[in-house]
């Protein structure tokens, strides 16, 4: 019985001495993507050109993440809810700023999208219910299935407090 337990303390000591050796990989540094400063999870209410909510709407759970090129394209996406927007833009990282060429492609609805004059607003918003202070967004987009109509779309920074989850107008 002693002896089993001598191999058995001996095979751990020799597993911790192996685990600690240089394994010859460097340590892992988190890079950016390129428009990281413009990427978050965003609560966005779409706006009629009267300033109504747009089709009764309230706030929706969209997203802005870079492309897989990693370049100085963004999606914006509201994961097929309400407006069902998935189009490109292009963003300006210095000046935090974003916007699509005419008739991009939209992705749910297979429709085009003009976006145009998006930016973020570094710490100008406000979570609806904790009242933190968050990045806010706004853009605006003329969709072709409503030639001619100018909707605004504006919102804050989604800040993972469970309270501030499913905010309401």
């Amino acid at each position: 019985m002693k002896l089993n337990i001598y191999f058995l303390s001996l095979f751990l000591l020799s597993l911790v001495l192996v685990s600690c050796e240089d394994d010859g990989y460097e340590d892992y540094e988190d890079e950016k993507t390129r428009v990281q400063p413009l990427s978050g999870e965003w609560w966005i209410v779409g706006y009629a050109p009267d300033g109504t909510p747009a089709f009764d709407g309230d706030y929706n759970l969209w997203s802005t993440y870079n492309t897989a090129q990693n370049n100085d394209s963004l999606w914006i996406d509201d994961h097929g809810s309400f407006f069902e927007l998935k189009s490109k833009v292009l963003a300006n990282v210095d000046a935090l700023t974003f916007a699509g060429a005419p008739d991009s492609p939209e992705l749910y609805t297979e429709g085009t999208v003009t976006v145009t004059n998006g930016r973020i607003l570094p710490g100008q918003g406000r979570s609806a219910v904790n009242n933190t202070a968050v990045d806010s967004i706004y853009f605006e987009a003329e969709f072709d299935w409503d030639p001619g109509v100018i909707y605004t779309f504006g919102g804050h920074e989604r800040t993972g407090f469970l309270e501030d989850e499913d905010p309401h107008l």
